[in-house]
């Protein structure tokens, strides 16, 4: 039986909306699929046949803390994915992953709090949060796009990154740039209700991978990455590029997680675990 408490349950309860029988938007075979994926157990031959909320309280019940943290957490993941997370919902969706990763025996992040906080006194988390908030409500892309990557220049500079504005080369047009660990990262910033697909993640590769083995990449995207993408960019490819979404910048300022600490951990998950995209969920 998970080491989950009757409070920690209710977070989850609320999260995963399981107030009528249901969880989250699953129909009862790509539930039956999820979970068979994610900590193979079919569920729906494991147990008699029970609403889909009834069937997630009795896997909660009988199994270990890491497979329950686990699938926990991958339910997490699906809602921050392909659903929305509302202002009401963020404190109690932070908790759910607070009590999954330490399920998993992972450090809670709020324990981590006081190391992660920015190393620089004159950053202002909620300035920086609040001229996101404005990029958001531009109405003309294009507008929104060129803001988007001031907004950005600014940010690296309040982060002390050397940022470069963007720029031009014969054939091609760099976003910006900027030094890190004296490695410099060419940038590359979408503002755009497309997801990124493979072809975008590959010819941004390969603008980094041209310039020399020295400069590697940062991808931040509004809108995210296609699964495809994600799931075959780096079939076959040296990958040096790192990505982030707008998502996980929002989430960064909102806990007042330091930017470079975020930049090194997802560097690192690249360098040792080859995962170009870790979220900042993972990280902390």
């Amino acid at each position: 039986m998970a080491n989950v408490s009757f409070n920690e349950k209710i977070y989850f309860e609320r999260i995963f909306q399981m107030e009528n029988g249901y969880v989250l938007d699953f129909t009862n075979r790509t539930f039956q699929d999820f979970i068979l994926d994610t900590i193979n157990i079919d569920i729906y031959h494991r147990y008699d046949y029970e609403s889909k909320a009834k069937l997630l309280r009795r896997v909660i019940s009988d199994f270990d803390n890491v497979t329950v943290g686990k699938l926990l957490m991958e339910l997490l993941d699906y809602k921050r994915l392909h659903l929305d997370i509302s202002n009401d919902e963020k404190e109690t969706f932070y908790k759910c992953v607070d009590i999954a990763n330490r399920l998993m025996g992972k450090s809670v992040r709020a324990k981590l709090a006081p190391v992660e906080k920015h190393s620089n006194n004159d950053f202002d988390f909620k300035r920086n949060l609040e001229a996101l908030i404005k990029v958001s409500k531009l109405n003309n892309s294009q507008e929104r796009g060129y803001t988007f990557e001031k907004y950005l220049y600014d940010f690296f500079k309040s982060n002390q990154l050397s940022p470069r504005e963007s720029f031009k080369l014969i054939g091609e047009q760099i976003d910006g740039s900027f030094s890190f660990k004296n490695e410099i990262y060419l940038l590359e910033a979408k503002w755009t209700k497309k997801l990124v697909d493979k072809g975008e993640l590959v010819k941004f590769n390969e603008k980094v991978s041209s310039k020399s083995r020295f400069t590697r990449g940062f991808f931040i995207s509004f809108s995210g990455y296609s699964e495809e993408a994600l799931a075959t960019f780096n079939s076959g490819r040296s990958v040096n590029i790192v990505l982030m979404t707008v998502q996980e910048l929002v989430i960064s300022l909102e806990r007042e997680i330091d930017f470079n600490i975020v930049l090194e951990k997802k560097i690192r998950a690249l360098a040792e675990e080859g995962k170009f995209y870790k979220n900042i969920i993972e990280l902390f």
